[in-house]
Order: structure tokens, then sequence, then C-alpha cells
């Protein structure tokens, strides 16, 4: 089955960004910039994990939960791929290319894909000296008309909103980032979830009412480097 999207997406011209190159140091992801080699800052939150991942990991144990952890990983990538290609307005090929699931989840996202205008970049590697941080950004956009960054989420069951604080804090720093290269404010960030339990879900949030904990995260690793 050949696979559609909902929509052509419009978009708008991206500023020139400089090309960085990622490179791995201590076993984590670093990024070389113009102004220095930086931690991503997927890096910087692999050791934010919450609670609640702490007592499944201790139910299940470790094994059981890799396992799973690498499933999902699998099943994120797929969905982001059709993603991309979907923005892109690129044929996004045969089902058989991604497998049911990730496909299932993609067509949930499509609703909330469709507010999605002028797009400026996709995948865009960006960074700050400011705060000593690079990544890549999955997409800047105009979200429901709103300046954004948005993120796109796969999950087994819907998260809620204290579940999901790593991604906000992710996401604002990708607007700070922005902000700082391109001197183009963005004035919210926007996770689509879509989880195998039926549901999609859109979180939108402020980046400003993340980056005091972005910034006390960059702090703790300066002192533990």
């Amino acid at each position: 089955m050949i696979l559609k999207s909902n929509k052509t997406y419009r978009h708008a011209e991206c500023p020139p960004l400089p090309v960085l190159t990622q490179t791995t140091i201590n076993g984590k992801r670093h990024y070389v910039t113009p102004d220095g080699t930086f931690i991503s800052i997927t890096s910087l939150l692999s050791s934010q994990v919450p609670e609640s991942i702490k007592s499944w990991r201790e139910s299940i144990g470790n094994d059981v939960a890799d396992y799973v952890m690498r499933t999902a990983g699998r099943r994120g990538t797929r969905v982001h791929k059709l993603v991309e290609m979907a923005l892109s307005n690129k044929p996004l090929g045969d089902i058989t290319d991604y497998g049911v699931l990730p496909v299932a989840l993609f067509n949930m996202m499509q609703p909330a894909l469709d507010k999605i205008e002028q797009i400026r970049a996709l995948e865009q590697p960006l960074y700050s000296a400011e705060l000593g941080i690079a990544g890549t950004a999955d997409t800047v956009c105009c979200y429901d008309g709103v300046p954004s960054i948005v993120d796109y989420k796969t999950a087994s069951k819907m998260r809620g909103r204290e579940d999901i604080e790593k991604h906000l804090i992710q996401s604002a720093f990708y607007a700070s980032a922005w902000t700082w290269q391109t001197k183009m404010p963005i004035d919210q960030v926007v996770i689509i979830m879509a989880a195998e339990d039926g549901r999609m879900q859109v979180f939108k949030d402020k980046p400003s009412a993340h980056l005091d904990k972005l910034r006390e995260l960059v702090a703790q690793h300066s002192l533990a480097v």
C-alpha cells in the first residue's frame, strides 16, 4: 500500500547556518561548531531519568528494559522518517518500508501535522555558544500561526505533561539556539505525541518556562567536567 500525506507543506527561507559535525567524547555525542566543541542536548539530558522509568526498570530488570527501549527507538526512528518525508513533500513509499505500527502512529499524527506552515528548517543542527550545547531540531516552523520548534514523540501509552519535561527542555534549547544564531524569535515549543494505546496529544509551552532548568543542567555538567 502506497502511503500519502494529508497536504503539501509550504516552506519559507532558512537563514544561512554553519554545517556542524558530530564526534564522540567519553561515550557522549558532541558537535564541532565554529565556536568550539559542545555536548549534545540529548547527551546532557540522558542522565535525567524520571523516577517512573527507574521504577519500571527495577520491576522488569535491565535486560528486558534495554530490549524494550531499543524496540521503541526503532519505532520512533521510523515515525520520524515518515514525518520528515511528509514535511519535505517527498513520496512516503510503501507501508512495507516502515511496518504497520509506525505507519499507524504517523497517521494518528497527521491532523496535528496539518497545522504546520512556513517550514524554515528540518533536522537542523543548532548550537549556542552562550549555553555551550548543540543538537538537531526536528522542525522550525509556524504551528497554528505561531513561530515554533516542533518535535515528534512516540510511546507505548500516552504520557502526562510531567513525564515529558525532558522533551520540553530539549525543545526549549532548540528555540534558544535558533534565536541565538538567527535573531529570529521562537514563541512556543510543541511536542506531538502518538501512542500505541490509540491516543494522540499535542503539548505546547513557552520556551522561557524551561530555560532555568536548562541552565541548571548546564551548570551541573560544567561542574562535572
